[in-house]
Order: structure tokens, then C-alpha cells, then sequence
């Protein structure tokens, strides 16, 4: 990795779970090497108005919660414009590729290095700097012309407006509404009395088998409980529908 003509290098990641697994900031005569997490979890929620309370209400609908600390005006990393950015990004992740977007569409850098690190479970991706170097030597260079088409592919993902940005089976980010997934969950249930976290394994199962993004088990869980209360599915149980067998109701 050369460094000639940089003596700063910025490391970013669009996801806890990569920002992580980068050693922390390191320097030496010549250069300075750093991380930043760009994040903000932009596959989920509404573009058009995103403000503490839409997406607030927004989760509440959604996911039955909100999440602690939920903030829309998350400041952006402040890079030296004379630093050397490398963009570390797991296409296949939808939060990672969604937040990667956001940013290349809001900070329009004139160029940066994108690396698509080789992803290993729940260790490091990579152990030491020296490694961060060799990711970085095979880093692919992005210009003007390939900003322009992330900004223009995040462009259409705002027109959408939709629930969820998600990776799809051809791998590529789209925009799905929370209704979609519904087939996925009545192909699920039976006329047998299961326990739900089993139909809800079911219709991830059957997710990652596609390759289809997914919107997480939280999600499927309060969509059940919706579906209960209007007449969709049956509940052994009058308690919330993680705690319950349930069934699909009688055509």
C-alpha cells in the first residue's frame, strides 16, 4: 500500500460488527491510519421523513419497541480531505451496504479504495495492521463516475420511501414493504399447533435459503401478533405470541 501522497488513512465501517474486527488506530513516521463508524441502520425506516419521531413511531409499528438511544441527527465522521479512504463493505450485508450508500450520497467523496473484507463469523476479520494492508493493496479504486452511481442508486431507494432496503436473492439492495414478507409467514403456519419460535425459524430458514434479506426475528414475531389480531392465525393462549403455540385459522 503506498501511501506517498497521503498522510492520513481513513478505515471506514458501515457496521458495529466491522468496525470492530479493524484494529484500532495506528501510526508511524509516515502515516496515520485510523477507523470511523459510519452508521445509522438506513436499510430500516422511512427516507422521506426521518426525523426522532417518525422513525420512532416508525420501530414502534414495526418492531414493537424503540430502541434505546434511537437518533436521526448522528454526526457525520469528519475526514481530512487529504485523507486516503478505504471503504470496507460487506455488499451481501443490507445495513452495511445502506449506510455505505447514505454516506456516498450525502458526503460525495472524490474518490476512495473499496475493500470487501473476507468475513469470519464472530472473529476478526483481520488480526493486525499488517493484514489491513494487504486487504487495502487489493482495495478497488472508486471515482467520480462510480459516486455518481451510488448516489443515484440511493436516489431511487428515497423515491421508494419503503419500510425496508434489503439485500435480494440477485444480491443486489431493494426496497420491500413490511406486507411482502407476509406470504413467507402464512406459508409458515400450519393447522398444527407449534410453538412460534419454531414457524418464526421457519421463515427465516426459508429466507436464507433464497439469499433474501431479512428483516429479523423481532419483526416476524410482532408481524404474528398483528396477523393474530386480525384474524389470520389462532393463539393457544392469551399471552404475547412469543410465549404461545399458534396455528393458521380455518379457510
Amino acid at each position: 500500500m503506498s501511501n506517498d501522497d497521503h498522510h492520513n488513512i481513513a478505515h471506514l465501517a458501515f457496521s458495529n460488527i466491522t468496525f470492530k474486527s479493524i484494529p484500532p488506530e495506528n501510526s508511524n513516521k509516515n502515516f496515520t491510519a485510523s477507523r470511523l463508524l459510519i452508521n445509522g441502520n438506513w436499510h430500516l425506516g422511512p427516507l422521506k421523513e426521518r426525523n426522532d419521531k417518525a422513525l420512532s413511531a416508525w420501530f414502534s409499528e414495526h418492531f414493537g419497541y424503540i430502541p434505546d438511544n434511537l437518533s436521526t441527527d448522528a454526526p457525520t465522521a469528519n475526514i481530512d480531505s487529504t485523507s486516503k479512504i478505504f471503504a470496507w463493505v460487506n455488499s451481501a450485508s443490507s445495513e452495511e451496504y445502506a449506510n455505505f450508500l447514505r454516506w456516498t450520497s450525502s458526503q460525495r467523496p472524490k474518490e476512495f479504495f473499496l475493500i470487501s473484507p473476507p468475513y469470519l463469523s464472530t472473529r476478526s476479520i483481520v488480526g493486525d495492521f499488517h493484514e489491513v494492508a494487504d486487504l487495502a493493496d487489493g482495495a478497488i479504486k472508486k471515482k467520480s463516475i462510480d459516486v455518481d452511481s451510488y448516489i443515484e442508486e440511493w436516489s431511487t431507494l428515497i423515491d421508494e420511501n419503503s419500510d425496508f432496503r434489503l439485500i435480494n436473492p440477485a444480491g443486489k439492495i431493494q426496497s420491500f414493504t413490511s406486507s411482502h414478507f407476509d406470504k413467507y409467514i402464512m406459508d409458515s403456519i400450519t393447522r398444527t399447533w407449534e410453538p412460534s419460535p419454531t414457524v418464526v425459524l421457519r421463515i427465516m430458514e426459508k429466507l436464507d435459503s433464497e439469499t433474501q434479506g431479512s428483516p429479523g426475528d423481532i419483526f416476524f414475531y410482532n408481524r404474528l401478533e398483528k396477523l393474530f389480531m386480525h384474524g389470520m392465525l389462532e393463539k393457544q393462549a392469551d399471552v404475547t405470541i412469543t410465549q404461545t403455540r399458534i396455528r393458521a385459522t380455518n379457510p
